[in-house]
């Protein structure tokens, strides 16, 4: 198990609902626990007979049953096997979901990934649990570029249970902060200026005030009018924020800020926000000037791109592959697609990070024809499994 799989151990059990026609003895359903209890992680399951998460077919019959047991507008797991005609039932069931606006997904439990599918069903349902309540802290308005990268407060809370907070910049008195603690001079100690690093960490320190003063879960910062104002930037800011765990995107992009914290609630991972600097056939580059360093297995100090000012972060991710996603502006729709790394380039016309990947036919078509925007989230390794569950949970059309 990893380290980012002990987030997940004492959230809420997955309910999971035993059908089988009505007359069935009780011992058809002792014996189906048995046969079946490879299939989950005892605890993270528990077997009810109302609100269940998880729709278990051991027989036919059960069509009735089973629709008596959902709700309109609810995503469920659906399992059966060929025995018993319980795919029989399960296909019937399907069939009537789809008429009657039940979301749903249908898995052979002798599929070697049945199993697969559970726990990443369970970590996605949970981490949307949690998402819910959280607040997302705006400092600054977005970035006048972002034309197709914003959403609504309202939106924000009703499909995600997110609260936006709108924060000034002259909210935070850089001025007065008189001390940067040693984790954050300790981490960047290659810089050459150190009064540059000290000005970078006062924007970390005046940051990193606004979360327990607004109870904050996650930031989103304009930082062009920081850049052009005092010259210094926030791009070791947000980086060390993002390190430690606190979800904290650039340009004031709400959607991104909203993906980021999706990701860290459902794969326990803060993704990288990134330009889409290039599409050409089957390749895409993507670059910013900050990464969660975390993700990256070595990093140096660079200027910041677009202004040739302050430092930011020039880092090699480290992953063989990575995941590639992101919301529209509507919550409407997300795009995920796995890409293989090809290549770290190091141009110097392009944001300091930079990430070169192979993509497949149907993301490069995306990316042409159809982009949600520029931001795209960058994860290491393959979460395409628990975010495309994730989706289905919240109703989002995934666009592959």
């Amino acid at each position: 198990m990893s380290e980012n799989d002990n987030l997940f151990l004492t959230l809420e059990r997955l309910r999971v609902k035993l059908l089988a026609f009505p007359a069935a003895d009780v011992t058809l359903f002792e014996k189906a626990k048995k046969k079946h209890i490879s299939l989950f992680n005892p605890e993270q399951i528990e077997f009810v007979n109302d609100k269940p998460d998880i729709l278990m077919f051991l027989t036919g019959g059960s069509e009735h049953i089973a629709i008596e047991s959902v709700q309109e507008y609810r995503f469920y797991l659906m399992l059966a096997s060929r025995e018993a005609n319980a795919w029989a039932s399960a296909t019937e069931v399907k069939a009537w979901m789809n008429m009657h606006n039940v979301s749903s997904l249908l898995i052979n439990t002798d599929d070697p990934l049945a199993s697969t599918y559970i726990q990443e069903f369970y970590k996605a349902s949970n981490g949307i649990r949690h998402l819910h309540g959280q607040r997302l802290g705006v400092v600054g308005k977005p970035s006048a570029w972002l034309v197709a990268s914003t959403i609504s407060p309202f939106l924000l809370q009703s499909r995600l249970g997110i609260e936006q907070v709108d924060i000034s910049w002259n909210e935070i008195m850089f001025d007065e902060i008189q001390q940067v603690s040693p984790d954050f001079t300790t981490l960047f100690g290659m810089a050459d200026d150190k009064e540059e690093l000290m000005a970078s960490g006062r924007i970390f320190e005046g940051l990193a005030s606004l979360i327990p003063f607004y109870r904050l879960n996650a930031l989103s910062v304009e930082c062009f009018p920081l850049v052009n104002q005092t010259s210094h930037t926030a791009c070791l800011a947000l980086a060390k924020l993002n390190l430690d765990g606190f979800p904290t995107a650039c340009e004031a992009d709400s959607c991104s800020a909203a993906g980021m914290m999706l990701a860290n609630e459902v794969c326990g991972v803060i993704p990288w926000m990134a330009n889409t600097i290039l599409v050409e056939g089957n390749r895409a580059v993507f670059a910013h000037c900050t990464a969660p360093l975390n993700l990256l297995e070595e990093f140096k100090l660079d200027s910041h791109y677009e202004t040739g000012k302050g430092y930011s972060i020039a880092g090699s991710l480290r992953a063989p592959d990575v995941t590639i996603f992101r919301l529209d502006n509507t919550l409407n729709k997300i795009f995920i697609t796995r890409a293989e790394v090809k290549s770290r380039p190091k141009s110097k016309t392009a944001c300091r990070t930079q990430l070169e990947v192979e993509i497949s036919d149907s993301a490069a078509r995306y990316f042409t024809d159809s982009p949600f925007g520029n931001h795209h989230l960058i994860l290491p390794n393959s979460y395409t499994m628990r975010l495309k569950l994730a989706a289905r949970l919240l109703r989002m059309e995934v666009v592959e």
